[in-house]
């Protein structure tokens, strides 16, 4: 299976007081060496010379956002004097800018190939209309290479950009009531009748290679791996009638017919062969085999009616509670073993389920654990590295970035390894704290914390 996103609630996160001096306005330069930072060692297997943990290169300006792909890195970054944020590249390697153009406050950076840099706009026209956009930037050279107005960028797919087009304007919008009390959260309530538009686009270019118009009634699901990257498009419709859309041509690739009617809420891909369905006005979900169009089984409603059946892994479900998480098989749902007091999941690699603490009042969750699929047995547990905010585990990176505070406000960064859960300790930092993000290109790790971006090579 692939992995999964998870994304943490930093609404609040805690930072440490800072006593020191902050010269405002100061100007933004790369520290190659990073001299501020000390010369420490790096805990490797015996016979091996220590590694300098120290940055290659900072750069303390306010950066806004990180991502990485093809050698480079794009950030964006506020500017001095109240002026418009700018989104940058910078090569992996040395630090070195490549480009740089100025944005406004409604536009954010959402994804990144190794030919462009996506923007998303969000934006109303003079009537209140939605007239969002995005825009894609050469990744190379930082020019404007196309445009698309009243649009959502959904995913990349096979190579190509998914968007939402808003194509009709007019429709209302929200959940429709008849079906159930909106402030029930175990009942399942569809959307209101709208109409649907997905296209695929070249990221070259922008030309529409397919468009997908989805009526009132019907209800698309996307599928995602490693997002962005989206894994299936399909809809269902209240005959009980599934498509599964081929991603390169948007033409019907598959039918199906399951065996239910009436209007559907949401649905997605289950574990091989099978759709999970929430029917509208229902409570919880049922679970049907694709081929055969029967109905396997139905999972009961557990607070949240979206709280599972979610494919955690090939062949097994996982239903996520406050307290833990119940896996189940997918035959008839029967819950084969519970992972109390792990209630998020952190992904699924080499057959083993990865979940994680997470609380209220637990903003870096530093207490993951590996289970066998089959029994629940531990196969590993790790605790007191804390995982990097935003995607756990990017897609292509051998392994998840975590770090560990060594003073009130200084930090060491390593990666975990998900197959043994062992940390190799990367790097060392100062000023790293709160809700720092990591990701990976070319050799290159890059951290971004509190506004500084830190850059090691990795081993």
């Amino acid at each position: 299976m692939a992995e999964a996103m998870i994304e943490l609630d930093v609404s609040a996160p805690w930072e440490p007081p800072d006593d020191r001096e902050r010269v405002p306005g100061r100007s933004r330069r790369w520290g190659m060496g990073a001299a501020v930072l000390a010369l420490v060692c790096a805990v490797l297997p015996a016979g091996q010379a220590p590694r300098d943990l120290t940055p290659l290169y900072t750069a303390d300006f306010q950066v806004m956002s990180l991502d990485a792909a093809g050698g480079r890195l794009i950030v964006s970054r506020y500017q001095a004097g109240g002026a418009p944020p700018v989104v940058e590249a910078i090569d992996a390697r040395d630090g070195r800018t490549l480009w740089e153009r100025p944005t406004e406050a409604d536009q954010s950076f959402v994804a990144l190939t190794d030919e462009v840099a996506l923007l998303q706009v969000e934006r109303a026209d003079e009537q209140g209309e939605y007239d969002g956009r995005i825009i894609a930037l050469d990744a190379a050279s930082g020019r404007m290479r196309w445009e698309r107005r009243r649009t959502r960028i959904a995913g990349l797919a096979g190579g190509l950009v998914l968007a939402e087009d808003q194509a009709w304007p007019g429709e209302e919008q929200g959940f429709d009531p008849a079906y159930g009390d909106p402030e029930d959260p175990a009942v399942v309530l569809p959307m209101l009748p709208h109409h649907e538009r997905r296209v695929a686009l070249e990221p070259g270019t922008g030309r529409v290679v397919w468009t997908v118009d989805t009526p009132p009634g019907v209800v698309a699901s996307l599928t995602y791996g490693d997002y962005p990257q989206v894994d299936e498009l399909s809809e269902l419709d209240a005959a009980g009638v599934l498509r599964v859309r081929d991603l390169a041509t948007g033409g019907v690739a598959a039918t199906f017919r399951l065996g239910r009617s009436g209007a559907v809420g949401m649905h997605r891909r289950g574990v091989a062969g099978q759709e999970v369905v929430w029917a509208a006005g229902a409570r919880g979900a049922d679970v049907y085999d694709r081929g055969s169009g029967r109905l396997l089984w139905h999972a009961p409603a557990d607070g949240s009616a979206y709280n599972g059946p979610f494919p955690c892994l090939p062949d097994r479900y996982c239903v996520f509670g406050e307290s833990g998480t119940d896996v189940l098989d997918p035959g008839a749902g029967a819950r084969q073993w519970r992972a109390e007091g792990y209630a998020a999941m952190l992904g699924a690699v080499d057959g083993r389920l990865l979940l994680y603490r997470q609380g209220p009042q637990q903003f870096h969750p530093d207490d993951v654990t590996a289970f066998d699929p089959r029994t629940g047995a531990v196969a590993w547990h790790e605790q007191g590295w804390q995982f990097a905010n935003g995607m756990f585990k990017g897609p292509g990176l051998a392994g998840y970035f975590v770090w560990r505070p060594t003073s009130n406000t200084d930090a060491v960064v390593g990666r975990l390894d998900p197959r043994d859960g062992h940390v190799e300790v990367i790097g060392r930092a100062a000023d790293f704290y709160g809700s720092p993000q990591c990701t990976a290109t070319g050799g290159m790790l890059a951290c971004l914390a509190i506004g500084v971006l830190y850059v090691w090579a990795l081993p």
